[in-house]
């Protein structure tokens, strides 16, 4: 985790770009997340040292807390105690406001604020309407004030007031609280009181009254990239052009003349020209640690990476520093000079930023991924966790599954799919439970394609070239450890007829299977078993080493080889058969039974038996009584069968209901998973 010396010392806009470009620092594969608390780890195990954290404990006063690897390390004082953080706020309406821009409630930061507030458009003889989001947000907006919105900075409470009046009333057009609940509180898992209501609902609304620790997972938020727990929260390029555009060094200050306002116009807290510290470290109310006109740096001992919230000139500060994987939260403290910091590096919050650079003596010791489900075959059979799977019942060493391509299904042509995936990956993963509790062992994913129930999808965990897309894992990721959780395995599948024309040519599909085996050896879960092709040689796929056994046998080596001890398959089409080339280079064999009636499944799984591997039919479409039909007669020839509830789980909008997808193939399915049962 720790990048410290002259990789911290790189450019500010290539740390800037690893943050937003990654769920957490590139060292660390399997991040670590808090949940309904944060979890605990020492000092010493974090790479932090007890002793400069006391210091700085100390020296700061208050109460605080320090989390590093997404792990709590150190605090002091009430970690529950929710007060207001006065200024510290405003990089959290910023937030908010690229929430609005990626919802589509607004055009994007550089519309004009007249929009939704047309009194603008005639005040100061037509001077304001020109006032845009982004002047609101680096203090340039001139709003008040004799200058023309990007002409001078002034630090302007009464400007931060009609930004937050007018982003929560017009443009989100709910209470203010019913815009940070749903946005932030609730998916960061916040623990303690959060309101926009600091000090009740009549007195500066606007005001966020937060605790220490819950200030920090907003921290964790920003310093993974708008990322939490796998899901995509804010994209990644709207949080990095946050990050990345300062207010300009050589802009003056205000010169404090006083213009006309809207009627009634409130302030959330101070004045129209507070400081004249800002230029060249300030980006959409984020410090940045930059240099000012003067040449001076912001704060000289921390990397340059260093964003920070502050109120009350270092009273209330949340420090986040991406290149030590470190924050750093606190309130009520004894810190009051952050302005001065630039010019003068013997203020209390130099001191302070040079103790929380002293404290990070080395990297984080990661602990390994909790193992909870690994899959196994032995003599022909299934094994979890090296129990022959359904001991004693009519299933016993078989891998009963569904198919649930679609649980993190995207696709990029469709507005607002990012949130659109995230909720529907979240349904699946909450029935999870359910369907395993049926008989479930597996669950079919896949990184491209699905049938949706109309044409032109674009849906691909790859890049034309055959890297990885994080969004897309994060949402794979999180289904397997869901899996994981519950026992049962994921037959991960690679490529889909009608989506493998995303990758540019043959050494992207084969770049694509390495990156992908090379993720699972990282990932470390030994419940995923890797499918190469959905219907291999199936018309639909674009490339040919896709449509050919040769094709297939050559990939599947390549993932052992980057990923030794995976076990590897490639599925055949609807009709049952499998090339015998194929077959022998499978480790298990993957079957489709879509287009085979019941009785004909005996006669299917008997010339594939002869090969010593357990044969799983992972598609099969029919349903109702006829799907547990099929169901029996494959368990009954010795194959592991699995559902495809097309008309549920396959067609858009995706529905998972558990059970009661289809109740009788369900029914037949617990049936046949309980030891006494009968068919």
């Amino acid at each position: 985790m720790l990048v410290i010396g002259a990789a911290a010392m790189q450019g500010f806009a290539a740390l800037l770009a690893c943050l937003c470009a990654s769920a957490a620092p590139a060292a660390v594969d399997a991040p670590v997340w808090p949940g309904k608390g944060w979890s605990w780890r020492s000092p010493e195990e974090l790479g932090l040292s007890r002793a400069k954290l006391d210091t700085l404990r100390d020296l700061v006063g208050g109460r605080g807390c320090v989390v590093r690897g997404g792990c709590m390390a150190y605090s002091w004082g009430d970690q529950s105690q929710s007060a207001d953080v006065a200024s510290a706020v405003k990089p959290v309406i910023s937030t908010l406001l690229l929430m609005a821009v990626q919802e589509g409630k607004l055009r994007g930061a550089d519309a004009p604020v007249a929009d939704f507030e047309p009194g603008l458009r005639s005040l100061n003889a037509g001077k304001d309407a020109r006032i845009t989001w982004r002047h609101l947000a680096s203090q340039t907006s001139g709003y008040g004030l004799a200058e023309a919105p990007g002409a001078a900075w002034a630090y302007n409470d009464s400007a931060l007031a009609l930004y937050f009046d007018t982003l929560m009333r017009k443009v989100f057009a709910v209470p203010a609280d019913e815009v940070l609940r749903p946005r932030l509180a609730e998916p960061l898992g916040f623990e303690d009181r959060c309101t926009f209501s600091a000090f009740g609902r009549e007195d500066r609304l606007g005001r966020l009254a937060i605790s220490v620790r819950d200030f920090a997972r907003f921290g964790l938020f920003i310093l993974r990239g708008g990322k939490w727990q796998g899901r995509q929260l804010l994209r990644p390029s709207l949080l990095r052009m946050s990050l990345e555009s300062p207010v300009p060094a050589a802009l003056p200050r205000s010169a404090g003349i006083e213009a006309p306002m809207l009627p009634g116009q409130r302030s959330l807290g101070g004045g129209k020209n507070q400081t004249p510290t800002g230029p060249g470290c300030y980006s959409f109310n984020w410090w940045i640690n930059r240099t000012d006109a003067a040449g001076h740096r912001l704060y000289r001992d921390l990397p340059p990476d260093l964003v920070l919230a502050s109120g009350h000139g270092g009273v209330r500060n949340l420090w986040i520093v991406p290149s030590l994987d470190l924050i750093v939260s606190w309130n009520d403290a004894d810190v009051r000079d952050h302005d001065d910091s630039p010019s003068n590096p013997n203020t209390r919050a130099n001191q302070a930023a040079r103790l929380i650079a002293q404290s990070v003596v080395g990297p984080v010791a990661t602990p390994a991924a909790p193992q909870r489900t690994r899959v196994s075959i032995q003599g022909g059979q299934w094994r979890i966790n090296g129990a022959t799977t359904y001991l004693s019942a009519p299933a016993q060493g078989l891998l009963l599954n569904v198919r649930m391509v679609n649980a993190t299904y995207e696709d990029r042509n469709r507005p607002g799919w990012e949130r659109e995936a995230e909720a529907n990956t979240d349904a699946f993963i909450a029935k999870v439970p359910e369907y395993v509790a049926t008989g479930v062992r597996a669950i079919t994913l896949n990184l491209q394609g699905g049938a949706p129930g109309y044409e032109g999808a674009h849906n691909s965990a790859y890049e034309p070239d055959g890297t990885l897309r994080r969004e897309y894992l994060g949402r794979v990721e999180r289904v397997i450890e869901a899996c994981d959780r519950a026992g049962a395995a994921v037959i991960l599948g690679c490529f889909y007829q009608r989506q493998d024309q995303r990758l540019r040519d043959e050494a992207a599909v084969r770049r694509a299977v390495v990156e992908v085996a090379r993720r699972l050896k990282r990932l470390g879960r030994g419940n995923v078993l890797l499918e190469i092709a959905n219907e291999y040689g199936h018309s639909g796929f674009d490339h040919p080493i896709l449509r050919s056994a040769d094709g297939q046998v050559e990939l599947m080596q390549a993932a052992r080889a980057a990923c030794p001890g995976l076990l590897v398959s490639t599925s055949g089409q609807g009709d049952g058969a499998l090339g015998e080339r194929v077959a022998r280079a499978s480790d298990f064999i993957l079957i489709h039974l879509n287009g085979t009636p019941a009785s004909a499944i005996p006669s299917k799984v008997r010339p594939l038996l002869r090969f010593g591997k357990p044969v799983v039919c992972n598609e099969d479409q029919k349903v109702g009584a006829a799907g547990a039909e099929a169901l029996s007669a494959c368990v009954a020839a010795g194959a592991s069968w699995g559902l495809m509830a097309e008309a549920v789980n396959q067609r858009h909008p995706f529905r998972f209901t558990g059970a009661a997808d289809d109740p009788a193939v369900y029914a037949r399915m617990r049936a046949l998973t309980t030891p006494g049962e009968g068919r």
